[in-house]
This record gives C-alpha cells, structure tokens and sequence, in this order.
C-alpha cells in the first residue's frame, strides 16, 4: 500500500472530496504523485467570455493577481507574496484586491482564496463563481477559507460569494461594472464545523480504507477518479451498468422494482410495466439490440419534400460579449442545413456561422430566412422546441423578419418526440440528450463528440474563436471543425430518419 500524503495540507478539493464520499478521500491522498494542487473543476455549461477578466478589472482597477501555485516551493512563495500584499493595503486603497490569495493555517489546512479586498472593519473574502447561484459545496470552501485565514491572525469582516447579475445589460466598450454581485454568506457559516471537519479527515486519513457509504456518489454527477481503485468490501457490489440501470424507467418505478427484488432492468417482466415506452425500453436491453415500432416509418413518410435537416448552435456567455446582452442569454451563433429535394437526392447542405466581430443574430435570421424562407417543406430538428423557440425570439427583435421566422417555426418537426415514442436504444442508458441518441444509433458518424484543440465543445470553440489577438490559422481551424461538426449533426439527422422509415427487423412487444 502506498504511503498516505501527510505532507500535503489539506484543502477545499479535499474537504468536497470527504464530504461526498470518505472512501474517495482517502483513495485519492493515498494516489502516487498526487497532483499538487488538486484544480477545481471548471463550472459546468459555463462560457465565460473571451475576457473573463474584464468584470474584475472593472469593479477592481487596482486588484493584483498572484499565479496559482504548483509546487511547495510555489506555495511558500505565494504565501510569502500574499502577507506582504495584505500588510501594504489600507482601508482607503479604492479599488485594491488581491485575487489568488495563499494563507496556511496552523492545524494543516491551506486555501487559495479567489478574492480579498480590506474593508473599514477587517478583511472581506470572496469565492467568484461564474453562475447565478451559489452550491452547497460553495459554502464550505468558504468556511474552509475564513477558517484558514482566521488561524493566520487575519479580522474577516464579510465571506461571502460573487456571483453573476442576471439583470445586467451591457452596453458596450468593455463596461461591465454592476455584472457581478455580492452575496454574504456570514450567516450560514455557523453550520460549518470546519476545525471538527480537518480533524475529523485527519483521523481519516490515519486510519484504514473507509467502508463504502449507503448512496456513495460514484458517478453522478461525473465518474468518480477513483472508481478503478475503489474494491467494494465484502457482500458489496459496484454500481450497476447504466445501460441496464433501474433508472432509465424512471426513479418512482426503479424504486418500486428494486423493493419487489429486481437489480437491474434484465429480470423485470415486459408486463409489468405500465407503457409502451418503458416496455420498449427494457426490451431493448433485455434483448441487447434497438427497438423500433413500425409506427414511425408511417409518420416519416407522410412527410413532403423538401426536406430540410436543421441543427442550431447558441452560446450564453456569463461575461457578455456583445453590447445590449445579457449574462446567460440564450444567442444563436451557427446553424447548419441539409436540404433533400426528393426521395434518394443527395443533400445539399447550407450554413451561417458568426464571425468574430459584433452581435450576429440578425445575420444569423437573414441567413436562415435566405435558405429556408421561400419553400414550404417540413423542417426537421431534434428537440425542436429549442430551435422553434430561437427563431421566435429573433422574430420578437426585428420586426422586418417576424412574419418569415414565426412561419418558418411553425414548419419544424421534432424528431424527438418521434423517437421517443416509438424507438430505444440499450445504449442510450436512458438519456434523450441529442449526444446520447446519435451517439448510440449513428456512433460512425461521430455527430455525439466535438474535439479541436482540445476544446471539447462547440461553445468552447466558438468562444475561443472570439479571443482577441488570435492568429488567424488558429481562428479559421476552429470554424472549419465547427463547420464540420454542424454537417456531421445534420448527417445524423438525416440517418435517423432513413432508419425509421425502413421497416423494423424485430417487431417490439405490445
């Protein structure tokens, strides 16, 4: 067994880690070359803008920003840095802050705080948070930090969290003060045992491997790093395979099925459950191979030509980019096309994707209105709701396009609920999520994954494209694999289709 880390104190990535699950904690400081620091993951679905940066600076013109530490010796640099900065500020310095802030405390806790400034009464600590809303897990990392900082001898007047404004419209020329706010978070922090809690982990790591918990969380919301490592104890088992999880029924009847002594979906009798749906469902995995009703191929082929194969891209940037946004608001950047003239035609494909300079949404309806606006073939999208509701706010901004947009979204078909009442897949593990579907019933076309220079999202793509200062090489690589990303889409769309309407191999049960 490896050594435990004991030289390495311990942190807000630990504590979340001991808070979720012992067992993960324990693994991961027993890990060989553990990284140092453990990173915090990024914020999940957040594009924060090509200069994130330009809030703080806004509200912040005299902050200064410590790099993030990687080493011990970093860290006794970086701690070394902090104390010095925090003596030189006084309660009168308008617009200090010292962003990355590296304190130690005495009982083997340490913390990078994102944001301290001086108030007239102590120091106020902040963790900036690119969302609307604070975590659960938010609250105790702050904790952990004051904790920390009152061990250093340091007066906290305010902890609290900043957070994203909703209501903020920006009005250009990098003027984003009032984009973020403040939420003190003094109050909850009573609730925090947070020197019990290092103790308690303390004695944690000195001890031997943890049972598993009742509810470990081992893959939600993502794989937990150490599930390789994690041998359950005796009379236990890993989690079930998701594909033939209890789950993918839903949560009441996968309750109800695992108190009459079902694991997974393979022992549950197709007659016992309630619909078609769910029946298809465990079918599907009992059978190990898709399942189609005929009735599909009987609504796909009622559909007239031509037929036009739509998939939008949009991006919600929580640092607004273009003047008269908001943060978050929902902004169509790429839409891609495949148009079929008739039964066996090739397709032809059309697109828009924005470039890097001012708002697009109105070249973006123009576009869309120039390719689709002067047919009255159906529209097929997947969700179409999402694209039926974009092309009704852009209808809402300009009046000159509103009638075309809101007759074209009347013309969209949605693809999903065609599948979802007459198809499944094992793989798709219960999930209808556009990457679940395609990735199971079309994986080749590779319409389910997006990977250019590492960036493993269209939004992140498009964002980067936006960088100021980029080479052009690198700008136009990103739009030429978000080009091809939105064919490989709509090449999945039309596959899908094709798949319906031939006849099934095996009838499903009633």
């Amino acid at each position: 067994m490896t050594m435990v880390d004991t030289a390495t104190p311990l942190d807000d990535a630990d504590l979340r880690r001991w808070r979720a699950c012992t067992r993960r904690f324990w693994l991961q400081r027993h890990t060989p070359a553990r990284p140092n620091p453990v990173a915090e993951p990024p914020e999940a679905h957040v594009v924060q803008g090509p200069a994130p940066d330009a809030a703080l600076r806004a509200s912040f013109p005299a902050g200064k920003w410590l790099p993030a530490p990687s080493t011990p010796a970093d860290w006794a640099h970086a701690q070394e840095q902090t104390h010095i900065a925090l003596a030189a500020a006084t309660p009168d310095a308008e617009g200090w802050a010292l962003f990355g802030a590296c304190l130690a405390s005495d009982d083997g806790a340490r913390a990078r705080i994102d944001l301290i400034t001086r108030g007239p009464h102590g120091w106020r600590l902040f963790k900036l948070r690119y969302a609307t809303v604070g975590a659960e897990a938010d609250v105790d990392t702050v904790a952990l930090w004051a904790h920390v900082a009152a061990r250093c001898g340091l007066r906290v007047q305010t902890v609290g969290l900043l957070l994203v404004d909703t209501g903020f419209i920006y009005p250009g020329h990098g003027c984003y003060a009032g984009l973020l706010r403040e939420v003190d978070l003094g109050p909850s922090l009573g609730s925090r045992p947070t020197g019990d809690w290092l103790a308690a982990m303390q004695a944690c790591l000195r001890g031997g491997l943890p049972p598993m918990p009742t509810g470990a969380p081992c893959t939600q919301p993502s794989p937990c790093e150490q599930l390789a490592r994690c041998s359950p104890p005796t009379g236990q088992t890993r989690p079930v395979d998701p594909c033939a999880s209890l789950d993918i029924l839903g949560r009441e009847l996968a309750a109800q099925l695992r108190a009459d002594g079902h694991a997974d979906v393979h022992s549950v009798p197709l007659d016992a459950l309630p619909d078609g749906r769910l029946r298809r469902a465990a079918q599907a995995v009992q059978q190990g191979a898709p399942v189609l009703a005929p009735q599909a191929a009987a609504l796909l082929q009622a559909l007239p030509y031509p037929r036009h194969f739509l998939r939008f891209e949009t991006i919600g940037f929580a640092v607004p980019v273009w003047a008269g946004t908001r943060p978050y608001q929902v902004l169509p950047f790429q839409w891609s096309c495949d148009t079929v003239a008739g039964p066996g035609a090739p397709p032809r494909p059309q697109g828009f994707l924005a470039g890097p300079s001012g708002d697009p949404r109105r070249a973006f309806a123009q576009s869309l209105l120039q390719a689709l606006g002067n047919d009255d073939g159906p529209v097929l999208a997947y969700n179409a709701g999402f694209e039926r509701n974009r092309v009704r706010e852009l209808a809402g901004e300009w009046e000159d396009l509103s009638p075309g947009l809101l007759a074209l979204a009347e013309r969209i078909v949605d693809l999903f609920q065609i599948a979802r009442g007459h198809y499944y897949h094992p793989a798709m593990a219960g999930s209808w999520s556009f990457k679940s579907v395609f990735a199971a019933l079309a994986p080749e076309l590779g319409a389910h994954r997006f990977d250019c220079n590492g960036l493993a999202t269209p939004l992140d793509a498009f964002a980067r494209s936006l960088q100021p200062g980029l080479s052009g090489d690198e700008r136009q690589q990103l739009r030429t694999a978000l080009q091809a990303h939105g064919q490989r889409q709509t090449g999945a769309l039309r596959s899908m289709v094709t798949l319906f309407e031939q006849p099934p191999e095996r009838e499903p049960l009633p």
